[in-house]
């Protein structure tokens, strides 16, 4: 990671080392280099749509920049009434092609309102997740004592120093994500305390069914892939898809904070939430 951070050489002023200089303004270019140097595109699945992906003609100063896991209409109206100039979304609002750019489309009409506006959207996806540093090594950090392998770029092979029972694993998962609850596939014949752990943020499943380990984690998976993989005697804990990813926006935040000019400011967006809410019939 030291080796990345040096990289911001050509933006710093000596006397803050790896910031941009306060004395001038921060250009959508430049941030768009700092966010590459946290989440090099070269670390992209081949299948994502990374980078920029929504460029207004002009160049206005970036003075507030908004992070969001998704780029929702709810979302936009939070950008176009908060001063903000510079979209962060984690996933990718244009993924695959569109025909139109219409206003009757929520998707298109919130695109076509922002470079009215002249706010750009710049998408990090798997590049922040394959990262050092980045979404899936933090997810990591639930099992601190544990040697971390890479595997296939955004996927990691976690072995523990200690084996749990797959009830502290989940728990250590679950507090670690400050969540309520997650759903766990108990292994037949599987082992009762796991020592090899293989995660992945959002949908993890083509990645993780071919590892050897002892449980899976990821956000969510087909039922019968999870069948497959509990069958084989694999454990496996799902937290639902954006449980794995918005929780490190706020590490993003703090990352960018360290770089960027004391007058620029980076917030978490409000209006950002999981589509999907619980339904207790005895809440």
């Amino acid at each position: 990671m030291h080796g990345q951070w040096q990289a911001l050489k050509f933006l710093a002023n000596p006397s803050k080392p790896g910031m941009v200089n306060d004395m001038e303004q921060l250009t959508p270019g430049q941030l768009i280099q700092l966010l590459e140097t946290l989440a090099p595109p070269e670390l992209a699945a081949e299948w994502d749509n990374t980078g920029l992906l929504l460029e207004p003609a002009g160049h206005r100063p970036v003075r507030q920049v908004l992070l969001t896991l998704d780029l929702t209409p709810a979302v936009t109206e939070e950008a176009l009434t908060s001063d903000i100039d510079f979209i962060v979304a984690y996933h990718p609002p244009i993924f695959s092609g569109l025909k139109r750019l219409t206003l009757a489309n929520p998707l298109t009409r919130s695109l076509l309102r922002l470079l009215e506006a002249g706010i750009a959207v710049y998408s990090p996806h798997t590049a922040l997740d394959a990262a050092p540093g980045g979404v899936s090594d933090w997810l990591c950090k639930a099992v601190p004592r544990a040697e971390v392998e890479p595997i296939e770029g955004s996927g990691r092979l976690i072995t523990l120093e200690t084996s749990l029972t797959p009830k502290a694993l989940g728990e250590a998962l679950a507090g670690h994500l400050n969540l309520p609850y997650l759903r766990h596939a108990p292994a037949d014949h599987g082992p009762e305390k796991i020592r090899t752990l293989a995660l992945c943020p959002g949908a993890g499943a083509s990645l993780l069914r071919e590892v050897r380990a002892d449980a899976v984690f990821t956000g969510e998976m087909r039922h019968h892939d999870i069948l497959a993989l509990a069958s084989g005697g694999t454990h496996v804990f799902l937290s639902e898809h954006s449980h794995t990813e918005r929780p490190y926006l706020a590490v993003l935040r703090d990352n960018l904070l360290n770089l960027l000019p004391d007058d620029v400011r980076v917030v978490l967006s409000k209006a950002d939430r999981d589509p999907m809410q619980l339904v207790l019939s005895h809440a």
